[in-house]
């Protein structure tokens, strides 16, 4: 019943996307988005950066801003997005915050970091305004605490990269400060504990780091965590049933991809390296599975291509064996475990919607359907029914615009479904 209560809103939004076709409004054409100008690099290829290119950011007249949300459809995003969050709360909702949007096609970065929030509502289908950050930021890191808050570290700014960390309250749907960081750092990972404490690892500025931090709740303080065995960004943490936490891959300065692997433990709070993975891999998944074992997927390789491969690490044995080739080489996407234990895998830089499915029964791929729309940088949260909800993100290739689209996948029937493409202008804008 929780499934058919959240798929009939979005059929009203279907219904209500053919209606504003057949009226000549609403969507636009839902292709990727064309432009005369350069395709947008992926962040990844950012890494050179020795300075922040700071922008002011746009503005829209309050005549502006009402005609843009009368012309979007439910179901929608409010705003469009890349690099941003998604976090589900205690309550099933879905907080997304930050990133960069309102741009169309080739948008590429000439947008700034925004600090709006909006909120998902599955009973609806639809969402609401929240209140925004205190500061724009994209990039960051959101992850809801043992209390339901939801806390934000660092990205990039306005100005700057930001030290300042956030907490957002879903009761009161306001913001508070926290203490600032030791560091403020982009592209990097934040995992919570299992005695509610967040570890923060790595990441880069104008150059990439090997700090560690840990932000204790209790206190309201962060303390220094260690270092890594090396300076990285765009790697992935994921926390082991044992309470460790496992970090894979990513990439540092002169190096697309590593293979490298630490743990690190909070009873001792201490890093170890580990075994390498096979592959080396940046912007990659990495989902712990049911049985304990680590699901990694995808990623840039060393010549800065999309690879089809992935491995599992067993932390029992401290081992990595192969799991398999991918149907479709991918980075930037997302991987999402499923209610049975399954991982759903969706989108990636180029111009594809195959999605695919991992088995942990057989330990084989197999085809999940096709997403309506091409996407990388986008973000994918299991909503309480057990379907997989799919926010954002550059639509298409590299020259791809920013997307407010939202699609769904419903693992029970194996299908996709949205409320349509993004609505922009025939200047690849909003209204």
């Amino acid at each position: 019943m929780a499934r058919i209560r959240l798929l009939i809103p979005l059929m009203v939004s279907l219904a209500a996307l053919a209606l504003a076709a057949a009226c000549g409004g609403g969507g636009g054409d839902g292709g990727g988005g064309s432009d005369a100008g350069e395709a947008p690099a992926p962040a990844e290829e950012r890494e050179e950066e020795e300075t922040l290119m700071v922008q002011a950011p746009g503005s829209k007249s309050a005549e502006d801003e009402q005609a843009r949300l009368a012309a979007r459809l439910p179901g929608r995003l409010i705003e469009a997005r890349i690099y941003h969050t998604a976090t589900r709360l205690d309550d099933g909702r879905v907080l997304v915050t930050g990133g960069r949007g309102r741009s169309g096609a080739g948008g590429g970065y000439t947008t700034p970091p925004g600090d709006t929030a909006e909120i998902f509502d599955p009973g609806t289908g639809d969402w609401t305004v929240t209140a925004p950050m205190p500061s724009a930021r994209e990039n960051h890191r959101a992850v809801l605490m043992d209390d339901g808050k939801v806390l934000v570290t660092g990205g990039i700014g306005l100005v700057s990269y930001p030290l300042s960390t956030i907490l957002f309250d879903p009761a009161s749907e306001t913001w508070t400060g926290a203490a600032d960081m030791n560091s403020g750092r982009y592209s990097h990972t934040a995992t919570v504990l299992e005695d509610g404490r967040v570890l923060v690892a790595g990441g880069k500025v104008a150059f990439y780091l090997d700090t560690t931090e840990i932000y204790d709740p209790d206190s309201g303080e962060w303390s220094d965590a260690g270092t890594l065995s090396a300076k990285k960004a765009w790697h992935r943490a994921t926390r082991l049933a044992d309470g460790r936490v496992l970090i894979t891959g990513g990439k540092r300065a002169g190096t697309q991809a590593v293979p490298e692997v630490e743990i690190y433990d909070p009873a001792s709070g201490e890093w170890q390296t580990a075994a390498p993975m096979a592959t080396a891999r940046s912007s990659h998944t990495a989902n712990l599975l049911s049985d304990g074992r680590v699901l990694v997927v995808g990623g840039y390789g060393t010549d800065k291509d999309p690879v089809n491969t992935s491995e599992i690490f067993d932390p029992g044995s401290g081992t990595w064996s192969d799991a398999g080739t991918l149907l479709q080489p991918r980075a930037d996407h997302t991987a999402t475990a499923l209610e049975g234990g399954d991982i759903i895998v969706a989108g990636g830089l180029g111009e594809f919607t195959l999605a695919e499915r991992y088995e942990i029964a057989t330990g084989t791929w197999s085809e999940a359907g096709d997403m309506n729309l091409a996407r990388y940088h986008h973000t994918a949260e299991l909503l309480p029914d057990g379907t997989v909800m799919i926010t954002g993100g550059f639509e298409g290739g590299q020259d791809g615009r920013r997307s407010d689209s939202v699609e769904v996948y419903d693992p029970g029937a194996g299908e996709w479904l949205t409320v349509g493409p993004s609505t922009f202008d025939e200047e690849g804008e909003q209204p």
